[in-house]
């Protein structure tokens, strides 16, 4: 009964929590463009640089909460040690000042992610993982709706610097929520670290399955510039989002079940599928409102892609290194989502918005053809 009330205080964090990350994708370059000058690529280059140090942190912040045996504290450190620096951002001049206040606040709250998903695992059993993080997706979107809908009407009223406004408000939420509610039970302690070749197996499969996120990473941190100057405003492009969002509120539960059913290799296989068909409608849009289903069919897909990789990851990991091997996941899936920024800016500053998003469609497609050549050559943990 604890570790249930424990998950539903994380997926309320969770619900405050998720309005940055979306927020920042869909707004943070336009901040840049209409505000600090910068080119629609540079404004990519940036928020990729931002989200790669977040990234390299990932093991790091991992590893040492394992060895810690704590997951509170890094929750608590990320969220006060970066808000500062998000405050800071409008106040800047230029977009390299700007960027790089953005980048060190992602960084820093980099400390929390994998702390994060190693709670939740904490306090799930063996066959109801994918419920868990299921919980924690629709909790997210839930918030996001709230979130973009809220800032929709503040960026287009008062000016792109409001959403650094809003997000300050909601950490002030975060960061009571933590020390409020949330406990603080220890964790089993890892032992001394071990040799980072112990987790090939991991850096396989996760290489494998993040070959999609650069493909991803690209389109979901440009689709609202793409919006943006196809005519839709900044209310628009929330209302844009929050139809991804209200889709991941409706289906992450379930579909986290059903990755507990099925197995997690089929839900990866699957949710490639349908990604693969997103970024086909992303690539054949030609208006705004055609960005809707777009987005709508990518969640379908990270619904079942989430809480598969997740669930795997903590299957392979010893109990007392589960923050280490989810940080270590991060490392390599959040970093090429990370660089999808930069690579889609390369691919648009080559072949246009057709470009990025052809990109999009070969690295989806490179996931879903190398996922069952990598399963018939004896990844047979996958169940």
């Amino acid at each position: 009964m604890a570790e249930r009330k424990t998950l539903w205080v994380l997926a309320f964090y969770q619900l405050l929590a998720s309005n940055r990350s979306g927020i920042f994708s869909v707004y943070f370059v336009l901040f840049l463009v209409e505000d600090k000058g910068a080119s629609i690529p540079e404004g990519l280059y940036l928020l990729s640089a931002a989200y790669v140090a977040s990234s390299l942190l990932g093991p790091l912040a991992g590893r040492w909460s394992d060895r810690l045996g704590r997951r509170w504290p890094f929750l608590l450190f990320g969220e006060a040690a970066s808000l500062p620096l998000f405050l800071s951002v409008p106040f800047l001049p230029g977009a390299l000042l700007s960027g790089g206040a953005f980048i060190g606040a992602e960084a820093l709250l980099a400390f929390g992610s994998p702390a994060l998903n190693a709670y939740v695992a904490d306090v799930t059993g063996e066959g109801e993982r994918g419920f868990g993080y299921g919980v924690l997706s629709a909790a997210g979107g839930v918030g996001g709706i709230v979130g973009f809908l809220l800032v929709g009407l503040l960026v287009d009223r008062f000016g792109f610097p409001f959403l650094f406004y809003f997000v300050g408000a909601v950490m002030v939420g975060t960061l009571s929520l933590i020390l409020l509610a949330l406990p603080n039970p220890p964790a089993q302690r890892s032992p001394a670290p071990r040799s980072l070749r112990t987790l090939g197996p991991l850096a396989v499969l996760s290489t494998t399955v993040s070959l999609r996120a650069l493909g991803a990473g690209a389109v979901i941190t440009f689709y609202g510039t793409y919006a943006y100057f196809l005519g839709a405003n900044a209310f628009d492009i929330a209302l844009i989002a929050v139809a991804g969002l209200a889709t991941s509120a409706l289906v992450s539960v379930p579909f986290g079940r059903a990755v507990d059913r099925i197995g997690q290799f089929r839900g990866m296989f699957l949710g490639a599928g349908v990604s693969l068909v997103s970024m086909i409608l992303y690539l054949e849009a030609t208006g705004w409102l055609a960005l809707v289903p777009a987005r709508v069919v990518y969640v379908f897909g990270f619904a079942l892609m989430n809480p598969s990789m997740l669930s795997w990851v903590v299957r392979l990991a010893p109990r007392e290194r589960r923050a280490e091997y989810l940080g270590f996941f991060s490392l390599i899936n959040s970093t090429l989502w990370s660089l999808g920024p930069l690579a889609g800016g390369v691919a648009l500053a080559l072949g246009g918005s057709s470009g990025l998003f052809l990109f999009a469609v070969a690295t989806t497609a490179s996931t879903l053809v190398a996922l069952p050549i990598l399963y018939r050559r004896g990844t047979r943990a996958l169940p």
